[in-house]
């Protein structure tokens, strides 16, 4: 059966490379892995879901996403193989164990009372001590949508770019320049004036020029688009005519969805029709959206999805 298991596991790789080997991957493409390596955390810790994703149909990952000092401590993250996320607001002050400016803030006011600006740089020294430099900074997810960067719930203009601004201080102090990046939700990507925050960061009278205060990786997120439409809203957000322009991230989903094996496989298929049809892109990373053991570690009810997943991990991660 182990064998018949793997046999299939082949097959659906090369029917993957059938269909995907048409035009060749984009070069610009650095980085592949995966948000929440940490996510199931008991059950899960870093080292046994990097297992779980090594072994999932041969696959090999070169970035993916922890969530805490400790797990950026792990030699799962040794050699620059992990981005670390910081968030803003999430879980419960003294209980959430993850990397954040204000756990629990509700709006702005709360998080800067919560001494947000000083955690930063106190993430930022955590970060320069750590055993593994992380080889980019998941900064504050969907930054626009997040409750404690807004007032009545409303955003606050500028309040993620002067964040931004901040964490650059911070780490300039402490000798570090690790790429920031951030995802924005596709209504994000959308609003004039969240795409030019991203585009020229705060003003001066927010942060000084000397500052870069906008992210340099941007990937926005959309599970029901076309080809076209990632082509055309990428390059009104990041285009790539404009040289100071973020670079791109691809967020393919890589956990269920209540989807079948099928429909995830079409849906993760979409991003590699996208890195052949445009391979100047500048996309820098693939980070598919999480570890998720109901796709890698039960990949016998998912076998085109895992194979793709896997074809596309070692065609894209550099050797």
């Amino acid at each position: 059966m182990k064998f018949k298991n793997i046999f299939l596991s082949f097959v659906f790789l090369l029917l993957a490379h059938g269909v995907a080997a048409a035009g060749g991957p984009n070069p610009n493409v650095k980085y592949y892995g995966y948000d929440w390596l940490d996510f199931y955390q008991p059950t899960y810790n870093v080292a046994d879901a990097f297992y779980v994703i090594s072994t999932a149909g041969f696959s090999t990952t070169n970035l993916n996403v922890v969530h805490t000092i400790d797990n950026l401590n792990s030699s799962t993250c040794a050699n620059g193989k992990c981005a670390v996320s910081i968030m803003a607001g999430s879980g419960t002050p003294g209980v959430s164990p993850w990397l954040d400016i204000c756990p629990g803030a509700v709006n702005n006011t709360e998080c800067q009372s919560m001494g947000s600006w000083g955690k930063i740089w106190e993430i930022a020294f955590n970060i320069g001590k750590s055993s593994n430099t992380p080889a980019a900074i998941y900064f504050i997810d969907e930054p626009f949508d997040v409750p404690a960067l807004q007032s009545n719930k409303s955003y606050v203009p500028y309040q993620y770019a002067s964040y931004v601004c901040t964490l650059r201080q911070a780490m300039k102090a402490y000798g570090m320049n690790i790429p920031i990046y951030t995802i924005l939700s596709y209504g994000q990507s959308q609003n004039a004036n969240h795409v030019s925050e991203i585009q020229k960061g705060a003003p001066v009278s927010a942060c000084p020029a000397t500052d870069k205060s906008s992210p340099d990786w941007i990937g926005i997120d959309n599970y029901h688009w076309s080809t076209t439409d990632i082509w055309a809203t990428y390059n009104r957000v990041a285009p790539p005519s404009n040289p100071s322009s973020p670079k791109w991230v691809l967020v393919p989903p890589a956990a269920k969805l209540d989807m079948n094996d099928q429909q995830l496989h079409d849906q993760i298929q979409l991003y590699w029709d996208f890195l052949n049809q445009h391979p100047s892109a500048p996309v820098v990373y693939v980070m598919n959206w999480r570890f998720d053991t109901d796709v890698l570690l039960n990949r016998s009810s998912y076998p085109k999805s895992v194979a793709l997943l896997s074809f596309m991990a070692n065609t894209l991660t550099p050797q």
